[in-house]
């Protein structure tokens, strides 16, 4: 497949593609669509550049482990925006519970 035949390809059938190969040349391209996107989200939570930066690898890490979990159900957009939120949440509770158990053990 060629370069351009690949990125007129709609997420949904490049996340066919991707879960069928493991091919992580075509998850590039889902990364180069959307890393921005979930950069920003990442940011919302983050304490700063560096955090979201963090935060928006580990999101891209695990989709690629997850992505055949997407069902096509809604646009793979609005799924991969929920991840991101959802990881995000979870990242964040984490935090806040890892710095009262710091307090309680501190006092």
């Amino acid at each position: 497949m060629t370069k351009e035949a690949i990125h007129s390809l709609t997420d949904e059938a490049l996340v066919e593609a991707i879960v069928k190969t493991n091919d992580t040349m075509l998850f590039e391209v889902l990364y180069d669509r959307y890393a921005s996107m979930v950069y920003n989200k990442c940011y919302g939570f983050a304490n700063g550049v560096d955090e979201a930066k963090d935060l928006t690898q580990d999101v891209f890490l695990r989709v690629f482990v997850k992505l055949a979990s997407f069902k096509g159900k809604s646009k793979f957009s609005t799924w991969l925006y929920a991840f991101t939120y959802n990881h995000c949440v979870n990242y964040v509770t984490r935090n806040t519970a890892k710095k009262f158990e710091k307090k309680s053990v501190s006092s």
